[in-house]
């Protein structure tokens, strides 16, 4: 087990900085929809998010990871090559947060609002409809927030559950932004080890 670890530490290491580096860029994205509302966080807060995550991505690469000895010029040149890629991958991703988050944003919402109806029909139908009824509107925080989640029915237990657009809007935001961020990690990858911490022979 200690040699595979050995073996393949770079792999398993950038898979853990990259992990942690996607769940910064998933919070900064959550915390800025919160602060300056979803189309902010979908435009200039997704790049400013994305500057903060390539800063925390070099320190963490080069001093974990590939564990480069670089210095002076060196180092300026590997930052500038690393930084040059990242931005590279920043287009790509504000590109897919653009056409996914804000121009698709409708569509999304309504397939999230009906996988989320489904699931939530399926839950309901496990269970008492008054202990539903009682959990999902305690979830929701109560049927009058823009959250809230409403469940139509008759005598025989809920017959449709309707999630309004702001819970599911922000669900498939966070679903275009995982995406974004396995496309960009796998990239970012490449990049890295074939050009900025490669090693000189």
């Amino acid at each position: 087990m200690v040699n595979f670890f050995k073996k393949h530490w770079e792999v398993l290491s950038y898979l853990i900085f990259g992990v942690l580096t996607t769940l910064l860029n998933i919070v900064l994205y959550a915390l800025f929809n919160k602060l300056f509302g979803y189309t902010a966080a979908n435009s200039w807060g997704n790049v400013l998010d994305n500057i903060l995550c390539i800063l925390f991505a070099y320190a963490t690469n080069r001093a974990f990871v590939f564990r480069s000895r670089t210095q002076g010029r060196e180092m300026a040149k590997e930052f500038g090559a690393f930084v040059t890629c990242r931005l590279g991958t920043l287009v790509l991703d504000a590109v897919i947060m653009m056409v996914g988050g804000n121009l698709l944003a409708a569509q999304g919402t309504a397939l999230m609002e009906g996988l989320m109806q489904g699931v939530l029909g399926a839950v309901a139908g496990w269970i008492d409809p008054a202990t539903a009824v009682s959990t999902i509107n305690t979830y929701a925080g109560g049927a009058d927030r823009s959250a809230a989640i409403a469940i139509i029915g008759g005598a025989d237990g809920p017959t449709a559950i309707f999630v309004s657009g702001y819970s599911a809007q922000t669900l498939w935001g966070l679903c275009v932004k995982v995406f974004s961020n396995v496309v960009v990690v796998v990239l970012n990858y490449v990049f890295s080890k074939l050009i900025i911490f490669k090693k000189k022979k």
